[in-house]
């Protein structure tokens, strides 16, 4: 049997977003106040031991089913983590939002590289879907986008329509209007569950949408195989896949960033029915 943990232990990153799952369950259950859920959120986003996370948390009534499933559906952890420090299921940690590099060519920039703090999560908007926990998944392969996909239609009983979407090897970012309300948008990250970042800010009326309903994933599936040696970068690795409307046409746009060892970088854009747009190519090449 394992020994206990000491308090003074380093946190994972798994440890940081179990705790935050605890703190989700418990603002939904109002044993949390608005202030409290975010404040308490940013300070296990930032913990370094597993004592300060098991302080976060300890005041909360944690039912013991939640534990039990966080047992039966989290990595097998390398140590054993504390009972109030376990949530229902790994939810999902904060996407890294910062300084966006961009490749621009004649239409639309899609985002290169990213960089900075982690945001903190906001408690949901009135209206908004309840966070829901599901498992994790590889966000810049096809299975990964399709399953992305399809548990947008559970959280959102149907509704595919995004502003824009980003598929980070860790993590989705992405900005949608909020129900009912298109003068608000809501920025949501998707990292083995949904979680709202920041507060809802304002939005144009005239904001196009992209209905991923639309995307064909066989499509993007042979994108993603074949770009690295379309670009001209044979060994490169996707970066990131951008989805977005063209501002001018409206039109749903893709664009699958390669980029290698020797941070050499290529990009393919394509319709949502995975039709070539434009095939960018490292300079020189």
């Amino acid at each position: 049997m394992s020994a206990p943990v000491s308090a003074k232990a380093r946190a994972r990153d798994i440890d940081r977003a179990q705790t935050c799952g605890l703190l989700d369950a418990g603002y939904a259950e109002g044993q949390l106040d608005p202030t409290e859920y975010e404040s308490r959120t940013a300070a296990a986003m930032t913990a370094k031991t597993l004592g300060e996370l098991d302080g976060l948390v300890s005041d909360l009534q944690i039912p013991e089913h939640l534990v039990e499933a966080a047992r039966a559906s989290a990595p097998a952890p390398r140590r054993r983590i504390p009972g109030r420090v376990v949530a229902a299921g790994v939810v999902a940690a904060v996407a890294v939002v910062g300084t966006v590099a961009f490749m621009t060519r004649g239409h639309d920039a899609a985002p290169a590289t990213v960089v900075g703090a982690e945001p903190v999560p906001a408690p949901v908007a009135p209206g908004e879907p309840q966070p829901i926990v599901i498992e994790p998944i590889d966000p810049v392969s096809a299975d990964g986008v399709r399953d992305f996909v399809r548990q947008l239609a559970v959280k959102f009983n149907g509704d595919l329509r995004v502003d824009q979407v980003t598929f980070y090897p860790t993590y989705v970012y992405f900005t949608r209007m909020l129900q009912d309300q298109p003068h608000r948008e809501q920025d949501w990250s998707y990292r083995g569950g949904f979680s709202p970042v920041r507060t809802p800010e304002s939005r144009p009326l005239d904001t196009t949408t992209v209905d991923l309903a639309a995307l064909d994933v066989d499509r993007l599936a042979e994108v993603i195989a074949t770009g690295a040696n379309r670009v001209g970068v044979p060994t490169g690795k996707v970066e990131d896949i951008f989805v977005r409307a063209d501002s001018s046409t409206g039109e749903g746009l893709v664009s699958v960033l390669f980029e290698d060892k020797d941070e050499r970088r290529g990009m393919v854009d394509t319709r949502l029915d995975g039709s070539i747009v434009e095939i960018s190519k490292p300079e020189g090449r």
